[in-house]
C-alpha cells in the first residue's frame, strides 16, 4: 500500500512521457539502432473484448515483452533520444503491407524506453522502411534530429551561464530534447 502523502496515488494523473522511469533513467545519445524479432501484422494486434474495448492478442503480448527483453537485455545497453527524432527500420523479406509493421515497431521502442513516445512530437515524420534481404530480424535505426552548429554553440554558452535546459529550448525555438542531446554530448 502507498503512503498517504505518496506523490503517486490513485488521481487519475498519468506520469508524463519523459518521467516513465524506463525512458528517464537511461543515457541521452544522439542515436541509438536495436534489433529484434519481426512483428505480428498490426491486423493482428488487437481484438474486440465485449465490455473492455480494445485489448491486446496474446500473440501481440508476447512478441512485445520478447522484444523489450531483448531491447533492455542488449549488451551494451541502449540509451534514448531526448526529443525528436528521425527513424529507419531494416525489415526481413515477409508477406504483407508494411505499414502494418511500422506500429508495432514505434510501440516496442516506447515499450523499452529507447523514445518517450511514438506521437507527432517525437517522431515528426514518417519512419523511413527498407526491406533487407540478409535480415534474419527488424533493425530500427533511430536518430535525433539534428541541431545547427550555431545553436549548438549558443546552447554550451547559455548552459555555462546557467541558464536551465527549458529556457534555452525556448529562447532558441528548439525542443527541450534537442537541447539535453546537445548538453549530454557538451559533458563527455
Amino acid at each position: 500500500m502507498r503512503a498517504p502523502g505518496s506523490p503517486y496515488r490513485r488521481t487519475g494523473a498519468r506520469l508524463k512521457a519523459e518521467e516513465r522511469p524506463v525512458y528517464a533513467q537511461r543515457r541521452i545519445v544522439p542515436s541509438v539502432e536495436i534489433g529484434f524479432a519481426l512483428p505480428p501484422s498490426t491486423n493482428s494486434l488487437f481484438f474486440n473484448a465485449p465490455g473492455r474495448g480494445r485489448v491486446k492478442t496474446p500473440r501481440y503480448r508476447r512478441w512485445r515483452d520478447s522484444a523489450v527483453l531483448e531491447i533492455c537485455t542488449a549488451n551494451p545497453r541502449p540509451g534514448r533520444i531526448a526529443g525528436p527524432c528521425a527513424v529507419t527500420l531494416r525489415l526481413p523479406p515477409f508477406s504483407g503491407d508494411i505499414d502494418n509493421r511500422v506500429k508495432p515497431c514505434l510501440d516496442v521502442a516506447v515499450a523499452a524506453g529507447i523514445i518517450a513516445d511514438d506521437g507527432q512530437r517525437y517522431v515528426p515524420s514518417h519512419p523511413r522502411v527498407d526491406i533487407d534481404r540478409s535480415a534474419a530480424g527488424v533493425r530500427m535505426i533511430l536518430s535525433a534530429l539534428a541541431v545547427e552548429a550555431e545553436d549548438a554553440a549558443e546552447i554550451e554558452t547559455r548552459a555555462r551561464l546557467n541558464q536551465s535546459p527549458a529556457y534555452i529550448a525556448v529562447a532558441l525555438g528548439l525542443s527541450l530534447g534537442q537541447v539535453e542531446t546537445v548538453l549530454a554530448g557538451a559533458s563527455r
